[in-house]
Formats: structure tokens, sequence, C-alpha cells
């Protein structure tokens, strides 16, 4: 018994309660919804992988490319009213590995002339250090 004491106490030092991936997880897209609603699209973009190797799926088109994704963007919404103001709701995070995670959810922009919504399968994986979404499929 005395043993299994020492064992959880190592195991909370080792891996403390605030370091759960889904809650890490859950951070970066909060951080992404807080960039969009200031109309910092350069914010929003931390993100997603900063590769050319990141992909977004969306409509009839794949985008590759951090680059391409971010002009893209401003080039789609390029002034706060188009920006609107948008509201993520994750509806399931399912840990793939312990660096890699399916988040499925939905996607709401609240405009003056219309609220457009959808929704969205992230792959987030944890390269060098850092949650990133490394997959976008969005939809209407």
């Amino acid at each position: 018994m005395f043993k299994n004491g020492w064992l959880l106490l190592l195991m909370l030092l080792v891996f403390p309660a605030s370091a759960v991936p889904t809650d890490e997880i859950a951070k970066v897209i909060e951080a992404q919804e807080s960039a969009w609603n200031r109309g910092d699209l350069d914010a929003y973009m931390q993100g997603y992988w900063n590769s050319e190797k990141v992909r977004f799926a969306s409509g009839k088109k794949f985008r590759y490319g951090w680059t391409e994704t971010l002009a893209a963007y401003k080039k789609n919404y390029p002034d706060k009213a188009t920006l609107g103001q948008l509201k993520f709701t994750i509806n399931e995070t399912k840990m793939l590995s312990n660096y890699a995670a399916l988040v499925v959810g939905r996607w709401q922009l609240v405009r003056a002339k219309d609220n457009p919504n959808g929704i969205f399968t992230l792959l987030i994986e944890k390269i060098d250090d850092k949650w990133v979404i490394t997959h976008d499929h969005t939809s209407d």
C-alpha cells in the first residue's frame, strides 16, 4: 500500500492535472476564436501548423500551406464586418495518441447581414511541444 502511495505521488508530480491534452487543445481553439473576434487573423493562424504541409479542406477545394491559407482568410474576410463574431463549439475531442487528436465541432459567425454556420473536423498534433492544427475540414 505504501508503494502505491509513492507511485501515485510520483505520477501527480510528473503528470500534473493541468497537463490534460484535451484542455490544452481546447485552449488552442479558444485562442483562435478570441483572435478572430479581435479581427487579428495573424494571431488566429497561430493555431495552425506553420508549414507548407498544413491542409485545409472546404467546399470543393483543398488548400495547402500556412501562408496560402492566411492569404485566403485575408482575401475572404477583409474587414470586421465580414469577420463578424465567431463561436466555436467542440462536440468531441478524441485522443488518437499522446501526440494527435481528432476534434469535431461546430462554428457560427454572427454578422449584420447573415449568420453562416457549419461543422469542422480538425486533426491536431503536438509538434515541437505545441498543439497545432495540421488538417482542417470545414463545411457549411
